[in-house]
C-alpha cells in the first residue's frame, strides 16, 4: 500500500518506472528495518542482515516469475489467478527464509560474539 502511495506521489514529477523503483526501494528499506527490529526482534546491524534480506527477495521474485511463466501455459489455471497463487507460494517462503536464515538469532549471536574478539 505504501509503495502505491509513493508511486502515485512520484508518478507525475517523474515517470512510472522511476516512481515504482523509488517506492519499492523505500518500502524495502522500511521492511528491512521493521523486520529486524520488531518482527524478528534481532536488533542486528543492518549490514549484517541486508545482503541476506535482499537475496531472499531476489530468490522469491525469481520463484514468482518462473511460476508465472510456467503457470501461464496451464489450461486449468485462470491467468488472473496466477499472482494470487504465486503469493501463496512466495509469502510463506519469504517468511521462512527470513525467520531461519536472514534474522536467525542464534547465528547473529555468534557473529556478534566472534566479531568482537
Amino acid at each position: 500500500m505504501l509503495t502505491y502511495v509513493i508511486y502515485l506521489l512520484l508518478l507525475h514529477p517523474t515517470n512510472a518506472t522511476i516512481a515504482m523503483a523509488i517506492g519499492y526501494g523505500i518500502t524495502s528499506l522500511l521492511g528491512l528495518a521493521l523486520n529486524n527490529r520488531w518482527v524478528f526482534q534481532t536488533g542486528a546491524s543492518v549490514k549484517t542482515v541486508a545482503w541476506k534480506y535482499y537475496a531472499t527477495y531476489i530468490f522469491t521474485w525469481l520463484i514468482s516469475v518462473l511460476f508465472a511463466h510456467f503457470a501461464s501455459g496451464w489450461p486449468i489455471l485462470d491467468s488472473r489467478l496466477i499472482p494470487i497463487v504465486s503469493l501463496m507460494i512466495t509469502v510463506p517462503t519469504n517468511f521462512l527464509l527470513s525467520k531461519f536464515w536472514v534474522f536467525n538469532q542464534h547465528h547473529l549471536k555468534e557473529v556478534r560474539h566472534y566479531g568482537n574478539q
